[in-house]
C-alpha cells in the first residue's frame, strides 16, 4: 500500500494561506507521505469552492507539476464533484466536464479519477426518487469509465455524501456499470452518512476498491451542539483524528489488509482539532495500527 493524503485535509490551511502549495509538498515529503490525492477544490479562494474549475487553473496546475517533481511526491488522483441527474443539457455538459478530469489525471500521470454522481448534500426522500435517477447515472458513469479505460485512468464513484451512498447502492451502481474500469473509492467512514455499520460495509465493498480513504469520526445519538453533520437516520457525526473516534480503526485496518488490498490509501482528515496535527498523528496512527495488524 502507498499511504498518502487527500489535500482535503488541508483545506483550512490553504484558504487561509497559512499553506501554499509549495509548503504543503514540503510538508508531505517531511512526513514520509508517499501521495498526494487532489480533491479538486482545495486550491478555490474561498466562497468559490462550487464554480472552481481546477482543469481550467493553468498556474495552480504549473505550481502543481513543479512541487511534486521538486519533492518527489506523485500526485495519485483527482477527486471532483460532478452532477448526472440534472437536465439533459447540464448533464452532458458535466460528462464533459468529467472527461476534461480524465484528461488531466494523464497529464499527472495520475491512475484515479474519483467523480460524484449526484451532489453530495443532497438526500432523498424516498426510494422511488433514486430508482427514477439510476438509469441516467449509470449511463453517464459508463461513457464516462470507457473514455478513462481508453487512456488508463481508473474511474471510481466514492460512498459520498447521502444519495449514492451506502455498500447496497454503490456495488449496485458498479454492477450495473458493468466495467472492470469502473471502481470503488471506499471510504471507511462515510457509511455513517446512511447510519450503516461501517465495518461490515467497508469488508463488503473491499473487492471492488480501486482507492481506500481512511478517516475517523466521533458519533452521538443525540445533537451535541453546532458543527455536527445529522446523518439521514438522525445521528450526529462530527471528523476526528483517525484513532480518536467512536469508529473500530484497528479492526478497518484489519479488514484493508487481510482483503490484500495493495493500492493507494489516503488519510482524509476533517476534524475540529488543528489541521497539520490531525494529519501527522493519524498518519502516525494509521502506521502504528498496520505495524501491528501485519506482525
Amino acid at each position: 500500500m502507498k499511504l498518502g493524503l487527500s489535500s482535503y485535509s488541508f483545506r483550512p490551511l490553504l484558504a487561509d494561506g497559512r499553506l501554499t502549495i509549495e509548503t504543503l509538498f514540503d510538508w508531505l515529503q517531511a512526513h514520509g507521505a508517499e501521495h498526494l490525492e487532489i480533491a479538486t477544490f482545495s486550491f478555490a479562494e474561498p466562497g468559490s469552492e462550487q464554480t472552481y474549475d481546477l482543469a481550467s487553473d493553468e498556474e495552480t496546475l504549473q505550481r502543481l507539476e513543479a512541487a511534486s517533481a521538486r519533492t518527489n511526491i506523485p500526485v495519485s488522483g483527482f477527486c471532483m464533484a460532478a452532477n448526472f441527474i440534472a437536465p439533459e443539457a447540464e448533464r452532458r455538459s458535466e460528462i464533459d466536464r468529467v472527461k476534461r478530469y480524465v484528461e488531466l489525471c494523464n497529464r499527472f500521470n495520475a491512475g484515479f479519477l474519483r467523480h460524484d454522481v449526484v451532489p453530495w448534500h443532497l438526500r432523498p426522500q424516498t426510494t422511488d426518487e433514486f430508482e427514477r435517477e439510476f438509469a441516467a447515472i449509470v449511463a453517464a458513469s459508463r461513457e464516462v469509465t470507457e473514455f478513462g479505460a481508453a487512456r488508463g485512468v481508473v474511474t471510481s464513484v466514492e460512498n459520498h455524501g447521502f444519495f449514492m451512498n451506502s455498500s447496497e447502492r454503490v456495488l449496485r451502481l458498479i454492477h450495473a456499470v458493468g466495467n472492470p474500469n469502473f471502481r470503488f473509492t471506499l471510504d471507511v467512514g462515510n457509511f455513517l452518512c446512511v447510519d450503516e455499520e461501517p465495518h461490515v460495509a467497508t469488508r463488503r465493498g473491499l473487492p471492488h476498491a480501486g482507492f481506500v480513504h481512511l478517516k475517523d469520526f466521533y458519533l452521538r445519538r443525540a445533537e451535541p451542539g453546532p458543527g455536527w453533520l445529522k446523518t439521514m437516520g438522525g445521528q450526529f457525526i462530527r471528523g476526528s483524528v483517525f484513532g480518536f473516534g467512536d469508529l473500530d480503526a484497528r479492526a478497518l485496518i484489519e479488514s484493508v489488509v487481510a482483503s490484500g488490498y495493495d493500492g493507494f490509501v489516503s488519510l482524509e482528515y476533517e476534524g475540529g482539532e488543528p489541521s497539520l496535527y490531525g494529519c501527522e498523528v493519524g498518519l502516525q496512527n494509521i502506521r502504528r495500527l498496520l505495524a501491528e495488524v501485519r506482525g
